[in-house]
């Protein structure tokens, strides 16, 4: 298809040259059928600006018809013009056919009439050949705009998807580490007052404390990751426990521990056989679970925390038992942090079941057993 500016040129030209034809009929004081070959042939060029294939054959025919009925030379010559438009819109067997035609019909001219001067077939072929080279030309321009658009559209899919990439990591960096961490200092912060004595009230002081450095120094690292992206990311939250799901589960049911909830934790003795990715999915999805227990159900009576292996998989199980507030605990069944890591577990071909049951809540994620 012609670009946009030069349909519009091509439109111009032919309204410009439909009225001189009519012009000169009018002028003239009669119709013949040499002004309606000629406005039907300038009708058949302006189709070049949406169906350059069926108005490449009107052009041909009427030429055609012109040329053996009345041995027009100038019949001829418009043929040869319109090979660039040809050349420019059309498939390469139709230039070919095109140039075929304009080659048949000059042969004839030459040998059946006058109205070619001498040497005019040199005219004709000349006359084709620029029309031919004009027309490649801006096909080659307009191909060159095309890949030059794709090109651009790309770049911006791809720019696009980096953005995507960085709120995710923004997103997820002010989830687990920041956020995490203020629940922390918020749930030990509204227990401190309650507190029984000076051994539980210093629990909470220290989580405060170290919580608040914590979230501190995220908040430091995420902000000069944002003003310079070649700044060394914060390290991910999964990593703090040596990327051990065991250190963990153990430094976690801890912190449930200092939060009032009596937690049991059931781990393996010997190495879980994952791999890293593995390893951090759970970790992360551990951390997800017991924030949440923390921030939704703080007055649970109890919490378990296991982690056992079998031949297809390892399967982390974080319950707790106790009053449970329905619509928040509804709430984070579907929030950020859980739909994340089941996320993170289906990459690596794992999977995350979560959700109440009779005594509070249950959360189930397994991932494939890979011997490293």
């Amino acid at each position: 298809m012609l670009h946009p500016v030069a349909r519009l040129l091509l439109i111009v030209v032919i309204g410009v040259l439909l009225a001189v034809a009519i012009g000169f009929a009018v002028e003239g004081g009669e119709f013949s059928r040499y002004d309606l070959l000629a406005i039907v042939f300038y009708l058949g060029l302006a189709a070049f600006a949406w169906h350059p294939m069926t108005a490449a054959f009107i052009v041909m025919l009427i030429s055609s018809a012109g040329v053996v009925f009345t041995g027009s030379g100038g019949d001829l010559l418009e043929l040869a013009v319109s090979l660039g438009l040809v050349a420019a819109t059309c498939a390469p067997w139709v230039i070919i056919t095109h140039v075929v035609v304009v080659a048949a019909l000059t042969a004839y001219v030459a040998v059946e009439s006058t109205t070619l001067a001498a040497g005019g077939i040199y005219g004709i072929a000349g006359v084709a050949t620029i029309a031919f080279l004009v027309g490649v030309a801006f096909r080659l321009v307009a191909a060159r705009e095309t890949v030059l658009v794709a090109e651009r559209a790309r770049v911006e899919r791809v720019l696009a998807a980096i953005a995507r990439e960085d709120q995710e990591r923004i997103a997820d960096e002010l989830h687990d580490g920041i956020a995490h961490d203020l629940t922390l200092i918020l749930f030990h912060a509204r227990a401190l007052p309650r507190q029984p004595d000076d051994a539980a009230r210093q629990v909470s002081l220290t989580t405060i404390d170290e919580s608040a450095e914590q979230a501190l120094q995220s908040i430091q690292s995420l902000l000069s990751l944002m003003r310079d992206p070649t700044t060394e990311p914060p390290p991910s939250r999964e990593t703090r426990y040596n990327g051990s799901v065991v250190d963990a589960v153990t430094s976690l049911s801890e912190l449930l521990e200092d939060a009032g909830i009596a937690t049991q934790v059931s781990v393996p003795n010997s190495s879980l056989g994952a791999t890293s990715a593995a390893e951090r999915a759970l970790i992360e999805t551990t951390i997800e679970a017991v924030m949440n227990i923390i921030k939704h159900a703080p007055k649970s009576k109890s919490a378990s925390i296991s982690v056992h292996t079998d031949p297809s998989g390892i399967e982390l199980v974080v319950t707790n038992t106790g009053p449970l507030p329905p619509a928040r605990s509804s709430a984070s069944s579907g929030g950020r942090g859980l739909r994340r890591a089941g996320q993170r577990l289906r990459q690596i071909g794992g999977k995350l079941e979560s959700g109440p049951t009779e005594q509070g809540w249950e959360l189930r994620a397994r991932v494939p057993t890979t011997v490293m």
